[in-house]
């Protein structure tokens, strides 16, 4: 008994020393995992916020082919036209985009002109009829009007544009409101406001759908942020007929945990189980590190490069100008299709799509490995050419023009496109790409006004723009 009772003595002593150790241990394993998963569910909101974000602006970029335009101040605002209005808006706008309705209203916002495509007559929010959608867009009309008369810089105005999101039972949509506005400048507005276009763009299926399949999101849901159950990852979205503001909410990732489950009960057996359980714990917690990084690398790349060609879209250009600009001279050219819209309106958008990819393709085989190309939206490319003269880039555009205008086969369908092209340098102590990307616009759209395939000079400073077809 005094064996047992001796033993008992030595024993408890240690078994309290493990049992505190173990104590301690799932105390420090459960507070860092905690941290841990909160740091990962905040990178991953901050990302799907950044996605969101940059979807919604490629849209509105895409409308500025209708709003900045000398003709549609003259036709909507100065002498209002129905038939240039159905041809180059509702016929246009509806064939070529995803938007399914539209309104425009004029200075004084009232609606002068209203079309909804066919297929999309019976959709829960917009048989409504135009008046609903111009009551629901009020918010972002009223955001227009503050920043209308705002100080403009020279040259082709930025879009002033405003988007949200509306939830109506189980449907949704991007609601758009941009501002009519002269690029050139040959036609001056007759009113102290000018006329706005209102887009609607159905988001296919659910919201809760839409994102979690295209952010890849576990358990996505669409829910009133006061309904969001604590510890899920949550990103505001949309607003609900009501005021209501929805958020998408999904079950985040949480690698930590998942660890420290599986670690705790080995750690419980026995001290040198609970030493080898650490060592297993170091060594998946790298792991899971490892994978939380590469998930973080990938939506990063999603966030940063076009979907549909994998270049690299709009969020990428002052990081990689900022990069190039310090290494020497470097030449950024913007590249236009021509030709492209007949092809969405005779052969859809999949087809039009499948063209761009090939576009990209090419685009890439054309360019120097050190180039970095981009899609800014639609039809619309840049390149940037380190270390590149524009002697140099202008025979490389030529070469990347012919390259681009050969044959597209798609479906066993033969279909051409043209490159117009746009040349500008980067100036000494220029800091922004802004600038750059401005004077090559220009060239760009005196290439395509041109109209010719051999290069033509552009003299404002340094410039040149081109054209192939």
């Amino acid at each position: 008994m005094t064996t047992r009772f001796n033993h008992a003595r030595f024993i408890g002593p240690i078994a309290i020393i493990v049992g505190l150790l173990l104590l301690g241990l799932a105390t420090v394993l459960y507070f860092g995992a905690t941290r841990l998963d909160a740091e990962a569910r905040e990178r991953q909101e901050t990302l799907v916020r950044r996605n969101v974000a940059t979807w919604i602006f490629d849209t509105e970029v895409a409308l500025t082919s209708w709003t900045i335009w000398d003709e549609a101040i003259e036709k909507l605002n100065n002498n209002f036209d129905l038939d240039w209005a159905e041809r180059n808006l509702g016929k246009s706008i509806l064939g070529t985009s995803s938007v399914r309705s539209l309104v425009v209203i004029d200075g004084s916002d009232k609606i002068i002109y209203a079309k909804t495509a066919d297929d999309f007559s019976d959709h829960s929010f917009l048989k409504r009829g135009p008046d609903a959608l111009l009551a629901a867009a009020r918010p972002l009309l009223d955001l227009v009007r503050v920043h209308e008369h705002q100080p403009k810089k020279q040259g082709i105005p930025a879009k002033i544009a405003f988007s949200r999101m509306e939830v109506v039972g189980d449907d949704a949509l991007l609601l758009t409101a941009s501002l009519f506005q002269a690029d050139i400048g040959t036609v001056v507005p007759t009113t102290s406001h000018a006329p706005i276009l209102i887009s609607a763009i159905p988001i296919a299926g659910n919201l809760q759908t839409f994102f979690g399949e295209r952010f890849m999101l576990d358990d996505a849901t669409v829910e009133p942020a006061a309904s969001v159950t604590p510890g899920r990852a949550s990103v505001e979205i949309a607003t609900a007929p009501n005021g209501q503001v929805q958020v998408l909410s999904w079950h985040a990732d949480s690698p930590a945990h998942d660890l420290l489950r599986q670690s705790l009960p080995i750690a419980a057996v026995t001290l040198c189980i609970f030493v080898a359980s650490c060592i297993f714990a170091i060594l998946t917690s790298r792991q899971a590190l490892k994978i939380l990084l590469d998930a973080e690398r990938r939506m990063r790349h999603a966030a940063t490069h076009d979907f549909l060609t994998g270049l690299a879209n709009r969020t990428l250009v002052s990081t990689e100008f900022s990069r190039l600009s310090q290494q020497g001279p470097l030449t950024i050219v913007c590249i236009d299709l021509d030709g492209f819209k007949a092809i969405n309106d005779r052969f859809g958008h999949a087809d039009g799509d499948d063209v761009l990819k090939q576009v990209a393709e090419r685009l890439r085989a054309g360019c120097g490995k050190d180039d970095i190309c981009f899609r800014l939206g639609g039809d619309e490319f840049a390149v940037m050419m380190p270390r590149v003269v524009e002697e140099q880039a202008e025979i490389r555009c030529k070469q990347i023009a012919a390259l681009i205008s050969k044959p597209y086969e798609v479906h066993g369908t033969i279909m051409t496109v043209g490159a117009s092209y746009g040349i500008s340098r980067v100036l000494n102590g220029e800091i922004s790409p802004d600038p750059v990307f401005k004077r090559a616009d220009e060239a760009l759209y005196i290439a395509k006004r041109s109209n010719r395939a051999v290069a033509s000079s552009f003299r404002n400073e340094v410039d040149l723009a081109a054209s192939s077809s």
